[in-house]
């Protein structure tokens, strides 16, 4: 508890922030009512990507024709030198992109844009908060080229700064870009209110919890500056995401028979503690992955940007023998959900499930998130964690193999 002289000053602090007016100005624009906030259509992608598809769209209901997909592309491609492009912007700007057909989640890919008039077909991979599982660009690159081997391809990796996609024949877009277009087309004159008040909308939603605002930014660091007690404080008490992964470890070593693994930042390893002894062939160099040498282990992940909670079962990189033959296996079994395609080279995820989505992180406070969090691992439990242990034990490969 702090001194009494700590809480004056304190007290003096908060007191001089509430009355501040650029803190009115920042809560006012903060605060302001949003379309996509209301709906919860902040860092899910699943949302970002409908939302894409419908305004990419030339012929839905949005009143903007093919603009929007056009300005966009066209942002893309100077991205690009012209040698790589495989349109011209001349061309694309001649062309009348209306015959557009926006696909979504066709063979998994979040938009697939297919364009007859330019005979040119727009792959978007949207990654919003978390980043490509292991081989994903490549498998839909693949995917794109046998399904239009005829076609020009772009193929896109959007992203909220635009990080590098890790995998050749991609190039990087940011949300940060994408914002500034949206923007532009609604400084036109001949934008309708209503299609201009969602594009505002949603860019004012990016800028508030996708990509930085710098006016917003300055005025909060101004503020920090003058207030800086009061924020510390404030800060300081805020609950913090480990606290959901710390009420999770706790429900998991709750459960007889499973035990910690070494912990790291935002992530909580664990295991049967039989696998030690009866599945010694799952061991690793311990300057490879863990240092424990335990080479298959469950992993409870907390992302600190976006509050997502995912579980997972993780391969590491034990004899190459051993792991193909397990990988193998757990490919061919229905227990495994959401195994990751192709095998990593160095860990696997074997099986996934999401105990809290970034939407639940956004909209719930700390209790809501922790009791939300626990219900789902209640249900793994009940449902999938035994029969995913007797599985593993079953599927394992013999030491012998390795």
């Amino acid at each position: 508890m702090a001194a009494p002289k700590d809480q004056a000053v304190l007290e003096t602090s908060i007191g001089a922030l509430l009355d501040d007016g650029d803190f009115h100005e920042l809560d006012r624009r903060l605060g302001r009512f949003n379309l996509f906030e209301a709906v919860g259509g902040v860092r899910a992608e699943l949302r970002h990507s409908n939302f894409l598809g419908f305004i990419f769209s030339p012929n839905r209901s949005h009143g903007l024709g093919s603009v929007v997909l056009e300005r966009t592309l066209r942002a893309m491609l100077e991205q690009m030198s012209p040698a790589e492009r495989p349109v011209r912007t001349l061309e694309l700007a001649l062309n009348d992109l209306d015959d557009a057909i926006v696909h979504r989640e066709r063979d998994d890919i979040d938009l697939l844009i297919e364009i007859p008039s330019l005979e040119l077909v727009v792959m978007i991979e949207n990654k919003v908060g978390s980043s490509a599982g292991d081989g994903q660009l490549a498998r839909y690159k693949e995917v794109v080229e046998h399904r239009f081997p005829t076609q020009r391809r772009l193929f896109v990796l959007l992203t909220a700064d635009g990080v590098d996609p890790g995998c050749d024949g991609y190039m990087p877009f940011s949300y940060r870009r994408l914002a500034q277009v949206f923007v532009s087309i609604t400084e036109s004159d001949q934008v309708a209110a209503g299609p201009k008040m969602i594009l505002t909308h949603y860019v004012e939603m990016l800028r508030r919890h996708v990509v930085p605002d710098d006016d917003l930014r300055d005025l909060a660091l101004r503020l920090y500056e003058k207030h800086r007690e009061a924020f510390d404080f404030v800060f300081e008490a805020r609950p913090q995401p480990a606290g959901v992964l710390e009420a999770l470890g706790g429900r998991i070593l709750g459960v007889q028979g499973l035990i910690a693994d070494r912990p790291g930042a935002n992530i909580f390893r664990f295991l049967p503690e039989l696998w030690d002894e009866a599945l010694p062939q799952f061991r690793c160099d311990p300057t490879k992955w863990t240092r424990t040498g335990r080479a298959l282990l469950f992993e409870a992940k907390v992302n600190p940007n976006t509050g997502r909670v995912h579980l997972i079962l993780v391969l590491g990189p034990c004899h190459p023998d051993v792991r193909r033959a397990f990988y193998d296996a757990a490919a061919k079994s229905p227990l495994f959900k959401g195994l990751v395609k192709p095998m990593g080279n160095v860990t696997a995820t074997v099986y996934s499930r999401e105990l809290l989505t970034p939407a639940q992180a956004v909209d719930l406070d700390f209790d809501q998130q922790v009791n939300n969090v626990s219900l789902a691992w209640s249900d793994f439990q009940g449902r999938e964690l035994m029969a995913l242990i007797a599985e593993v034990e079953a599927i394992a490969p013999p030491l012998s193999e390795s």
